[in-house]
């Protein structure tokens, strides 16, 4: 029979990799800020308009780029890395009808 859902899993057996080559450091640290925020988990239906009213408001803010061949995914650019700190601080998590919106400093 199938495991009930909520059922403790047995655990799994000990992984012994003595040759696997660790994940760089890098790759686990949170980004750097950057004055250019990556904006997901919006609406697909979303517009720049409603995307630059949103981060208007901040100081610094300069433009919103959506990526047309990735419906929910955007970027938002301001004048300095402390500008888009701070709208990142500020709107991190918004809600968007039934989507949220996550905010991380851009990585380029």
């Amino acid at each position: 029979p199938a495991p009930a859902y909520g059922a403790p899993a047995p655990a799994p057996p000990p992984m012994h990799h003595a040759h696997a080559p660790a994940a760089p450091a890098a790759s686990l640290a949170p980004a750097l800020p950057h004055p250019i925020l990556f904006l997901e988990g919006l609406p697909p239906d979303i517009t720049p308009h409603n995307l630059s009213d949103l981060f208007r408001p901040y100081p610094g803010f300069k433009e919103v780029r959506m990526v047309p061949s990735r419906p929910g995914i955007a970027f938002c650019e301001f004048e300095t890395a402390e500008h888009s700190t701070v709208a990142l601080h500020r709107l991190q998590g918004m809600p968007m009808g039934q989507f949220k919106m996550i905010i991380s400093f851009s990585k380029a």
